[in-house]
């Protein structure tokens, strides 16, 4: 019994070690991000948080390490749960190897990992042409998600009408910003998810000019616009949603 409960705790730690990985000194960049869904045991929070941040200070002394931003979850089903994410990198990242790795390792055991009920990694990638994120996220604190899942066969027709959609958007002067990533692993087959920037809660309101007066004005009216978007909506499905808000102070390396 003893062996077997250390085998489960040996194979939660390992889960838990995305926070250790370097960075390769390749200067690339395939736009791959790994991203944890974070649970914290109970009545954990605080500790887990203040254990974060110390742990980000002290490994900012060694070259090559990851930085991860962290997200408080606010809506949807995982309210309550942690998002940490590291992103534009390559996937050969995730496989450099580093003297202070094994430290790291004990570190993060010893004072991170005993606040952590939970963690589940996913990675994803960049899809530039279809994004349009904002020069800088300086005040940027809230961030919408959404899931979708798109239906057999219908690849070629989602990605000729996203990127319609999106190059009349820009061509529009949309203020919006979001952007799109595929998940390349611990996901579903044709997943992609939406994320869209905002600057606090009141950012989120529909602004001017709106989606519908850009793409109706393009199209050549209400019709046609109707007509577009229901053939578009005909090759994918949408799943949750759900809304992060970014914590600074365990996104914080202390450089």
């Amino acid at each position: 019994m003893k062996f077997k409960s250390k085998l489960i705790l040996l194979s939660f730690l390992a889960s838990l070690f995305w926070l250790i990985p370097a960075q390769a000194e390749d200067d690339g960049n395939e736009g791959i991000a790994r991203v944890a869904v974070i649970t914290a045991k109970d009545g954990h929070d605080k500790s887990l948080i203040k254990a974060i941040t110390d742990y980000h200070h002290w490994v900012a002394n060694f070259d090559g390490h990851h930085k991860y931003s962290w997200y408080s979850v606010e809506t949807g089903p995982d309210t309550g749960k942690y998002i940490a994410r590291t992103g534009g990198h390559n996937w050969a990242d995730f496989d450099a190897d580093f003297d202070w790795q094994k430290e790291a390792g004990e570190v993060f055991e010893k004072n991170v990992a005993p606040h952590i009920e939970k963690a589940e990694i996913y990675f994803t990638k960049d899809m530039a042409d279809v994004s349009n994120w904002p020069e800088s996220f300086e005040g940027y604190t809230h961030f919408t998600v959404e899931d979708w899942y798109i239906k057999n066969g219908q690849y070629g027709k989602f990605r000729a009408s996203l990127k319609k959609i999106v190059d009349t958007l820009k061509a529009g002067g949309t203020p919006n910003h979001w952007g799109f990533q595929s998940i390349e692993s611990g996901g579903h087959g044709g997943q992609i998810r939406l994320v869209g920037a905002n600057k606090g809660w009141g950012d989120m309101s529909d602004k001017d000019p709106s989606f519908f007066k850009i793409m109706s004005e393009a199209l050549g009216g209400e019709e046609q616009f109707h007509a577009f978007m229901s053939d578009f909506g005909a090759s994918f499905k949408v799943g949750r949603n759900w809304t992060v808000k970014r914590m600074p102070e365990a996104s914080d390396y202390g450089n």
